[in-house]
């Protein structure tokens, strides 16, 4: 059997894919798929383009990769824009929207948002009817598990003969729908999240497999410092997600 880390939502905060690849290490994984999002909101973008490059086997097209490629007069995306440079542009807008693969004998689906949209947001609390669009296919090639980002929040559900799994975000964990304001400690949430999956890879035939959780913590502040020192946009709202898990929309200007 193999272990396989999926990773997603990096947002540029290095500090949290560095733990979180020191996590991988640890454990002697050696396949890493990311579901996209490298970039947008964190300190460092061209490095952590550069590493997940490297590392990463399979990486899947987010709507901030693509944001970053087409700003569209969006400031904060200008930004991240402008420091990629065109290489790591070129490389956000050739990522693919999904991937498949089979694992013990699983048909696995992996894509940031949906198959075919990448805006497309379906949380944990959406009715099954809304969720069933995520294994929807034009070929009828329907899988039996998809495993997807976007949200930042980890959870798996068993609907229907099908399994839905979200990987959480290695750099960017927030409580969409769910923040308390009576909640001032969020260390138990505000860390770098991941998820395993181990089995016999690329096997169509029916043999046991595991789906484990992983958070790791890290150094927050020092991402804080980072993207002070390198002056990343939109830093007030940074710091208030790396360190409530609070989502405050980014305003269009």
């Amino acid at each position: 059997m193999e272990k396989i880390a999926i990773i997603s939502d990096i947002h540029a905060n290095i500090v949290a894919l560095e733990a979180v690849l020191e996590d991988i290490k640890k454990r002697n994984i050696k396949r890493i798929f990311c579901l996209g999002d490298l970039v947008l909101k964190g300190s460092s973008p061209c490095e952590v383009v550069d590493i997940i490059k490297e590392k990463c086997e399979t990486v899947i097209k987010g709507n901030c990769d693509d944001g970053a490629v087409y700003p569209n007069g969006n400031k904060h995306k200008e930004w991240y824009h402008n420091i990629l440079g065109k290489d790591r542009l070129e490389y956000l807008n050739s990522l693919p929207m999904y991937q498949d693969i089979y694992i013990s004998g699983s048909h696995i689906r992996m894509f940031h948002a949906t198959k075919n949209d990448f805006n497309y947001r379906i949380f944990d609390i959406d009715s099954i009817e809304k969720k069933m669009k995520m294994f929807e296919d034009e070929n009828d090639n329907i899988p039996d598990i998809v495993i997807y980002g976007d949200i930042h929040k980890q959870y798996m559900q068993k609907l229907q003969n099908k399994t839905i799994i979200n990987v959480g975000s290695v750099g960017n964990a927030v409580e969409f729908p769910n923040y308390d304001e009576t909640i001032t400690n969020m260390e138990e949430t505000t860390q770098a999240y991941y998820c395993i999956l181990e089995g016999e890879y690329n096997s169509k035939e029916k043999s046991s497999i595991v789906i484990q959780f992983v958070r790791v913590p890290y150094d927050i502040e020092r991402e804080i410092e980072l993207a002070r020192k390198n002056e990343s946009p939109s830093l007030d709202k940074y710091i208030l997600e790396l360190t409530k898990a609070k989502y405050r929309k980014l305003q269009s200007n």
